[in-house]
C-alpha cells in the first residue's frame, strides 16, 4: 500500500470518528478527547521513530495532532 492510500484511509477514519463522537454526551466527548490526547503524546514519543518511512510517520503524527485538536474543540 502506498503512502497516499494510507493517508487517505487515515483521513476517512478521522471523518468517521468525528461523526461518531459528535453524537456522544458532553462528558463522554471529553473523556474520548482526553484519552486521544494521551495517545497522541505516546505516538510522538521518540522510541517510535526508528528512521524508516520517516515521511509517513511525520504525516501520521500531523493527522493525529489535527484530530486531537478537533476532538478537544468538541468537548
Amino acid at each position: 500500500m502506498n503512502e497516499q492510500s494510507v493517508l487517505g484511509i487515515i483521513h476517512a477514519q478521522e471523518l468517521l470518528m468525528v461523526s461518531l463522537i459528535r453524537v456522544l454526551p458532553p462528558d463522554e466527548r471529553r473523556k474520548v478527547s482526553e484519552e486521544f490526547h494521551r495517545q497522541v503524546e505516546l505516538a510522538e514519543a521518540p522510541h517510535l521513530s526508528d528512521g524508516h518511512h520517516r515521511e509517513m510517520t511525520e504525516a501520521f503524527k500531523a493527522h493525529i495532532r489535527k484530530l486531537s485538536i478537533l476532538l478537544a474543540s468538541l468537548s
